[in-house]
């Protein structure tokens, strides 16, 4: 009798043994869909009930979330849609990552239809201060996350809800470390650095209005003022720049008057960097300014995009400014050893691909 229970025991040993993972996973799916709860770049207490899994960018400046987005190896996947501003919303993207262009399904300005038309489970959005469109999609119950995406301290926060909104804080935290690396390094290049050792910098971005060229500054708080001075510069400009919300056009009597060490020129667009430089050098009312007369003129680098706007490529921008500044205090500086680091590290892209499909798009007048 007792032996001809032992296979029955057995037979409901096992069955228990079986039952176990199949007890647990529902409480593994169900920590999977513990709430998500962060402050966005906008200062909304944000509440998601799960991982989403369709996400749509709309709004201002879609490629600085995209380019952002792309760094998470679920970015692309969880991709439902974008915003398309502009020709295309990212020539990088669409150069490197085949399928991109299939994600620019929504035409500028769409209202809250065509993004429901999606069919996301959240919108993406840049900005620090809500607008109405949220709120529309709100009532059709479709949340929305802003990401600042400004200065170095938001990009941190940003990149670390983006890591929780994507199930991948670990990730996030790479993410972040590299950039801080970036920080920390150009910090304790600067290090002792004083008052006069700093050179009085002016950073200009050239235009073409009516017919003729024009030059504006940017705003105290933009990427532009924090990487002159992380970088160990003085910025000229910062009396006559806005507080916030835009670039200021500016004479050549106010900037004879600021009398700039370096001169640090951007351009954007149709416009041409070394085309804009050489006329600018060669222009004589251009010319008395002392920056321009002893040669200490630069176009800051870009690739497919600029390394001076609040774009991912921001921490290049800063490495460069550094270099170009105090190189010096910069010996370790190459300009394509910190295009291959940030390209392999953030975008997982070989040294080859960078080599081949990065550099040759890379300018830039100081190395």
């Amino acid at each position: 009798m007792r032996f001809g229970r032992f296979p029955f025991f057995m037979i409901i040993l096992g069955l228990l043994i079986m039952a176990v993972p199949c007890l647990a996973a529902p409480l593994s799916r169900q920590g999977a869909q513990a709430p998500i709860e962060f402050k966005d770049g906008a200062g909304n207490a944000v509440k998601l009930a799960r991982l989403p899994q369709r996400l749509a960018i709309v709004g201002r400046g879609p490629q600085y979330l995209l380019h952002l987005l792309y760094m998470f190896p679920e970015g692309p996947e969880r991709l439902a849609g974008m915003e398309q501003r502009g020709r295309i919303s990212s020539d990088f993207l669409s150069a490197l990552f085949p399928g991109i262009d299939g994600k620019l399904t929504l035409l500028p300005n769409p209202g809250p239809e065509s993004i429901a038309g999606l069919h996301p489970d959240l919108v993406l959005m840049k900005g620090s201060q809500s607008i109405p469109l949220a709120e529309a999609l709100s009532k059709a119950g479709i949340p929305t996350v802003y990401l600042s995406l400004e200065t170095p301290e938001e990009y941190y926060g940003d990149i670390s809800n983006l890591g929780a909104i994507l199930g991948n804080p670990k990730r996030a935290e790479e993410i972040i470390a590299f950039y801080k690396a970036d920080v920390s390094r150009v910090e304790k290049a600067m290090a002792g650095l004083g008052d006069g050792e700093k050179p009085s910098v002016l950073v200009v971005m050239g235009s073409m209005r009516s017919g003729k060229y024009a030059v504006r500054v940017p705003a105290q708080a933009w990427m532009q003022t924090y990487q002159v001075k992380a970088a160990g510069g003085r910025p000229v400009w910062l009396d006559a720049a806005e507080q916030s919300g835009g670039w200021t056009v500016v004479n050549l009597e106010q900037i004879a008057a600021w009398d700039p060490d370096r001169l640090i020129i951007i351009v954007w667009y149709s416009l041409d960097a070394l085309e804009f430089k050489n006329w600018l050098v060669a222009d004589p009312q251009w010319k008395k300014i002392r920056a321009v007369a002893e040669g200490r003129v630069n176009y800051f680098p870009s690739d497919f995009y600029g390394w001076d706007t609040p774009d991912v490529r921001w921490s290049l921008g800063l490495t460069w400014m550094a270099a170009n500044l105090h190189p010096a205090r910069m010996k370790d500086y190459g300009i394509e050893e910190e295009i291959y680091s940030f390209y392999n590290k953030l975008y997982g892209l070989s040294r080859e691909k960078i080599r081949t499909k990065i550099l040759p798009k890379v300018k830039t007048d100081f190395r």
